[in-house]
C-alpha cells in the first residue's frame, strides 16, 4: 500500500459538521504535510509551532483531535499533554503523540498513561495517520452518543421514580395530619421516618439527574455578574440555626468590598450548600466551621474549613469520584449518596474553575474552590497544591 497522501473519507465531528484537527509541531514540513493530507472539504486544520501556542489554540477552539509532537522548544509535548488532560475544557479531546526521538516503551507508556489515545513514530506514514485520526474522532463521537443515550435513559428513569415517591410522601403527610383519623405518637414517629426517607430519595434522584446532565455537558449555566461574597454570607446565614443546635461555631471571613464573578449563582449556591453542609455534618459539638472568601490574583477563592476528624491521605484522591465516601462518612448515622462532591467538582469545572481538599487525620479538613473573578483571565488551571 502506498503511503502517499490520499483522499480521506468525509468524517463527522462529534459536535456536528466538519471536524477540526490541531497540529502542534515545530517542524514546518510536518505541519505542511499534515495540512495537505487533511485540509479541504473533510477537515479544518489548525497549526501551532510550539507547545504554548498549541495549548492556547486547544483551549480556545476545542478541536476534535490533536496531533502533538513530543520534542519542541519551550514546553515539551508531554507537558502539553498533561495540561490538556488536567483542563476540564480539553481533557476529552483525543491526542495522538508524534515522535522522532522518544520511541522507547517508557515514552509510549508515559504518553498513554498521561491521556494520549495513540502514539506514532516519525517519519510519519500519511495513510496510517489518516486512519488513526479518523478512528480517534469516530471513537469520540460514539462515546458521546452512548453518553447521550445514558443521559436520556437516566432522565426518563428519574421522572418515573420521582412521581410515585412524591405520592408516598403526600399520603404520609396526610396521615400524619390526621386526615384519616386520630394518630398516636408512635404512628406519627413512623410516618415522620417515611417522610424523611422520601425526602432523601428525592434528593438522591435530583443528584443523579444533575450528575447525568453534567457528565453529558447538557446542564445549562445561567451566568450573570454577582457578588459571590454576599452569596456566601447568605448561605452561612441559612445554616445558622443548624450550627447553633449542634453547638458549632459557624463564621465567615470576607473583606467588605464585593467579590464579583460571572457565573450561575444557583449552582455556586449549590456548591457552597454541599461543602458547608458536609463540614457541619462531620464536626462535633463544640467544634468550628469557617468560610473564607478572598482574592487570589485574578481568581476568587472560597474555602470551607472545619475542625472535624480529618481525612486520611489515602482517601483524598477519591473524594471527588463517583459514589466515593470516606471512612468518617460511612460511620455517620446519616451517610450521603457519595455524589455530592462529584457534582461539586463538575459544577466548578463547568465554570472553568477547580476544587480540591486539604486534610490530615485528627486536624480537620479544608475544601477550596477557585473561580475566575471579573476581569481575571486564566490560560490553564494549575495543578492543585499537594494535600
Amino acid at each position: 500500500m502506498s503511503d502517499r497522501p490520499h483522499a480521506v473519507a468525509d468524517p463527522v465531528s462529534p459536535a456536528g459538521g466538519s471536524p477540526t484537527i490541531l497540529v502542534v509541531d515545530d517542524h514546518r514540513y510536518v505541519r505542511d504535510m499534515l495540512r495537505a493530507l487533511f485540509e479541504g472539504r473533510a477537515f479544518r486544520v489548525l497549526e501551532a509551532a510550539d507547545g504554548q501556542e498549541g495549548l492556547a489554540l486547544a483551549q480556545s477552539t476545542r478541536p476534535d483531535c490533536v496531533l502533538l509532537d513530543i520534542r519542541m522548544p519551550g514546553i515539551s509535548g508531554f507537558e502539553v499533554l498533561e495540561r490538556l488532560s488536567e483542563d476540564p475544557r480539553t481533557r476529552e479531546i483525543p491526542v495522538i503523540m508524534l515522535t522522532a526521538s522518544d520511541q522507547t516503551l517508557e515514552g509510549m507508556e508515559r504518553a498513554l498513561s498521561s491521556g494520549a489515545v495513540d502514539y506514532l513514530a516519525k517519519p510519519i506514514s500519511p495513510a496510517r495517520v489518516a486512519i488513526r485520526v479518523r478512528g480517534a474522532i469516530e471513537r469520540r463521537r460514539l462515546l458521546r452518543e452512548v453518553q447521550e443515550l445514558r443521559t436520556n435513559f437516566t432522565s426518563m428513569l428519574v421522572h418515573d421514580l420521582r412521581s410515585p415517591i412524591t405520592v408516598v410522601s403526600a399520603y404520609a403527610d396526610l396521615l400524619a395530619q390526621g386526615g384519616s383519623g386520630p394518630v398516636t405518637d408512635r404512628q406519627r414517629h413512623l410516618l415522620g421516618k417515611i417522610q424523611e426517607s422520601c425526602g432523601r430519595m428525592v434528593r438522591l434522584i435530583g443528584e443523579i439527574l444533575d450528575l447525568s446532565k453534567l457528565e453529558a455537558g447538557k446542564l445549562n449555566l445561567e451566568r450573570q455578574r454577582f457578588d459571590v461574597a454576599g452569596l456566601a454570607a447568605e448561605v452561612v446565614e441559612r445554616f445558622g440555626p443548624s450550627a447553633h443546635n449542634k453547638g458549632i461555631d459557624l463564621t465567615i471571613r470576607r473583606s467588605p468590598e464585593p467579590f464579583d464573578i460571572v457565573a450561575d449563582p444557583g449552582r455556586v449556591d449549590q456548591v457552597l450548600m454541599n461543602l458547608i453542609g458536609n463540614a457541619l455534618k462531620f464536626t462535633r459539638r463544640g467544634g468550628s466551621v469557617s468560610v473564607e472568601v478572598a482574592a487570589r490574583g485574578g481568581e476568587i477563592e472560597l474555602a470551607v474549613t472545619d475542625s472535624g476528624p480529618g481525612i486520611a491521605a489515602s482517601e483524598l484522591p477519591l473524594l471527588f469520584e463517583r459514589f466515593s465516601q470516606t471512612s468518617a462518612a460511612q460511620a455517620t448515622a446519616t451517610p450521603g449518596s457519595g455524589l455530592g462532591l462529584l457534582i461539586c467538582r463538575h459544577l466548578v469545572e463547568a465554570h472553568g474553575g477547580r476544587i480540591w481538599a486539604e486534610s490530615e487525620l485528627g486536624k480537620g479538613s479544608r475544601f477550596v474552590v477557585r473561580l475566575s473573578g471579573v476581569g481575571g483571565v486564566r490560560d490553564a488551571p494549575p495543578k492543585p497544591p499537594p494535600a
